[in-house]
C-alpha cells in the first residue's frame, strides 16, 4: 500500500522533473568536424539532426557551422552551412529520396549579401516592384545606366520625357542661322548642329530623347528655310511676270 509520504515524494519528483524540462535552455552536441566529401545519410541516423563544426575542412567556406537534418530512412536529407568568414552567408544543399550525391550549395537570399542563381528569376506578386538603388543590366554585368540592355528591345510604345522642346524655333525673335553658316558648320564638323558624332554614338550610344529633340529642331529650321525659299521663288515669279508685261 502506498503511504502518504511516498505519494508526496512521487508528486514532488514529477514537479521537479517538469521544472527541469521547462528550464532546459540548450541542446548539446558532440564536437565533430564535418567531412564534406561524405555521401548523404552516411554520417547521420534517420529521423535525427546533427550539428557539425567546419574548421578549414573544405565546403563552401573555410570556417562555419553546419546543421544537418535527416528524415525518414533513405528519404531527404539536407545541410545548412552558417558561414562567418564570408560575410555571414547561409548556404543550403540537399539529397532527395535515394540520391547518393549532394546538390550544389545554394546561397539563401538575405538583405546583406549578393545573390547569384542559375535558376530563373520569377516575380508573381501583385502591386509595384522596384529596385531602390543602383543600375540594372540585361546581357551585361557592367551596366552604366539605370537600365543597360546588351541586345534588342521590343515594346508597343516608348515614352521619353524631355524638356526644352524646340518650338522656340518658330518664335518671331528666333535667329535662324543662314544657309551659308549651316554649310560652313557641316564642312567643318561633318554632321548637323546639335547632333553627336559617329564616334560618340559608337562609344556612348545615342540619347533617344535628346536625339529626337535635335532632329525636330533641324526639321523645324529646314521648314523655315523652305518657306523662305518659296517666298523668294514667288518674288522672282512676280518680277518675271512684270518684266514680260513690259
Amino acid at each position: 500500500m502506498i503511504s502518504k509520504r511516498m505519494l508526496q515524494l512521487f508528486v514532488a519528483g514529477l514537479l521537479f522533473s517538469r521544472a527541469a524540462l521547462a528550464q532546459q535552455q540548450e541542446v548539446n552536441f558532440v564536437d565533430q568536424n564535418i567531412n564534406f566529401s561524405a555521401a548523404p545519410r552516411t554520417t547521420i541516423n534517420p529521423m535525427s539532426m546533427k550539428l557539425w563544426d567546419n574548421y578549414q575542412n573544405g565546403g563552401p567556406a573555410n570556417f562555419g557551422t553546419v546543421l544537418e537534418i535527416y528524415g525518414k530512412y533513405a528519404h531527404q536529407t539536407s545541410q545548412l552551412h552558417f558561414g562567418g568568414w564570408d560575410n555571414s552567408k547561409i548556404r543550403y544543399r540537399e539529397a532527395f529520396y535515394a540520391q547518393n550525391t549532394w546538390s550544389d550549395w545554394m546561397t539563401l537570399l538575405d538583405s546583406k549579401n549578393n545573390l547569384e542563381s542559375a535558376g530563373l528569376l520569377m516575380i508573381s506578386g501583385q502591386g509595384n516592384h522596384y529596385i531602390k538603388e543602383g543600375n540594372v543590366g540585361i546581357g551585361t554585368i557592367t551596366p552604366r545606366e539605370k537600365l543597360s540592355v546588351n541586345g534588342k528591345i521590343r515594346a508597343h510604345e516608348i515614352k521619353v520625357e524631355a524638356s526644352g522642346w524646340p518650338d522656340y524655333v518658330f518664335q518671331t525673335d528666333y535667329k535662324l542661322p543662314t544657309l551659308i553658316e549651316l554649310e560652313k558648320y557641316i564642312k567643318n564638323n561633318k554632321h548637323l548642329p546639335g547632333m553627336p558624332t559617329a564616334k560618340q554614338v559608337e562609344s556612348d550610344g545615342a540619347a533617344l530623347g535628346e536625339t529626337v529633340k535635335q532632329l525636330l529642331k533641324n526639321q523645324e529650321q529646314l521648314t523655315l528655310y523652305i518657306i523662305e525659299q518659296q517666298k523668294q521663288i514667288e518674288a522672282l515669279k512676280q518680277m518675271l511676270n512684270e518684266k514680260d508685261k513690259k
